[in-house]
């Protein structure tokens, strides 16, 4: 995986950052050392690619040995050997009349995306694709539900950009809607799984290892990803916001460094999204939360604590009772929000932190928060002042300019 293999399929074992068999060595060799491989392991033990079988005991102690699973190997190769078939647009199907409407495709329609293209023929047209037919029932149910237009955007949750809604309603509806709930972990994993195999292959260096990831890819923010495929799994027997409120404990708790703790009271979930947005400058804006004024933090802990689900909020003793006794809406996704608290420069994390509450109580004002609205979540896109520092912001309105913020529609 990282190394590749050599002219007789060997694996190729690294003498040091000089080893000129491969490009970017030491790029290699930090990769091996620092990736988490336990959270690719766990990744594939949950997909059900590797079983753990007990074998004799030692000591009055049972030990494991893993095995590839051939059945689930079989579903994932042949997956892979035929998920992007229908990027040519010469056999894209035709929607049949008995078939209408089809993911919003009506009769005649020629399904455009590739993925709804693929699935189309697997739900009606199996025998077309022999290597999918003679799967296993269940393991047929796996494979559809990896060509799933799920709207799930998973830097959303790994930054704890959006609102549990925002990232995880479109998701549940479809094992839900789309699956009838036949769809477990072992399901969404397998999802992950080709998630991750269908990145890596966009760029194929079979001999070089997995160039893409090895060498292409911000290490820090493949272990994020991987750490949080089995909270993402979870969606299929829990809800939203306990799938949320877990994931942002385990953040916490695993920080480096340590920040303390999991913290309770009115400010828990708004300062452990904010731990999540901010990355390497959670220290800096964990520590000025505290001197933000009262309007500014109880802003940021009321809209930061807003799930954006019907009859969902987090736990009483993590958010405010404003957010949890009261369910209301919208819930504000920030766009950009963890761009905003990352790009800090030479800026005081308190007025940042200051701005971000302007900015939420702005959308409030544009969307008045109503039971009604318990379910909706709105886009607040931030993208103007990102990488502006506060100085830029406040030197427009000493020229004269006003910063607005705009509302499009009913969602932005």
């Amino acid at each position: 995986f990282a190394n590749g293999v050599d002219e007789t399929w060997t694996p190729i074992t690294l003498t040091g950052a000089d080893d000129l068999r491969v490009t970017q060595a030491e790029k290699r060799i930090g990769f091996q050392n620092n990736a988490k491989w336990d959270f690719f392991h766990k990744l594939l033990i949950d997909a059900g690619l590797f079983e753990e079988k007990k074998v004799g005991a030692r000591f009055n102690k049972a030990t494991a040995k893993v095995q590839v699973c051939e059945k689930r190997l079989v579903s994932l190769l042949a997956l892979t050997a035929m998920h992007d078939i229908m990027k040519m647009s010469m056999i894209l199907p035709v929607v049949q009349k008995q078939h209408e409407p089809y993911h919003r495709y009506v009769a005649g329609d020629t399904i455009g995306d590739h993925d709804h293209a693929l699935s189309y023929v697997m739900d009606h047209y199996p025998d077309l694709l022999p290597s999918f037919r003679d799967l296993e029932t269940g393991e047929k149910r796996s494979v559809q539900f990896t060509q799933c237009n799920l709207c799930f955007n998973h830097g959303w949750f790994v930054q704890a950009e959006a609102p549990p809604g925002a990232i995880f309603t479109n998701f549940r509806e479809a094992l839900i809607r789309d699956h009838k709930s036949q769809i477990g972990q072992r399901d969404v994993a397998l999802y992950f799984v080709h998630w991750l195999t269908d990145l890596a292959g966009a760029e194929p260096t079979p001999l070089s290892g997995c160039e893409k990831f090895v060498t292409k890819f911000p290490l820090p923010v493949l272990n994020s990803f991987l750490r949080s495929f089995e909270f993402v799994e979870r969606i299929a027997t829990q809800n939203e916001t306990e799938v949320m409120e877990e994931y942002l404990k385990m953040r916490w708790s695993e920080n480096i460094p340590p920040v303390g703790p999991v913290p309770t009271g009115d400010s828990a979930v708004a300062k452990m999204r904010l731990l999540c947005m901010a990355q390497m400058n959670a220290s800096a804006v964990l520590r000025d939360f505290a001197d933000l004024t009262e309007e500014d933090s109880d802003t940021l802990n009321v809209e930061m604590a807003r799930t954006g689900c019907v009859g969902q909020s987090f736990s009483s003793n993590l958010a405010p009772k404003e957010a949890t006794a009261r369910l209301e809406g919208p819930a504000f996704l920030v766009y950009y929000g963890p761009a905003f608290l990352q790009n800090l420069g030479n800026d005081s994390p308190v007025k940042r932190l200051s701005v971000l509450a302007e900015i939420y109580r702005c959308a409030r004002e544009l969307w008045p928060a109503s039971v009604a609205k318990a379910a909706i979540n709105v886009t607040i896109r931030i993208d103007v002042v990102k990488a502006l520092s506060i100085g830029d912001i406040l030197d427009a309105t000493l020229a004269g300019d006003v910063w607005l913020l705009v509302k499009h529609n009913e969602s932005e």
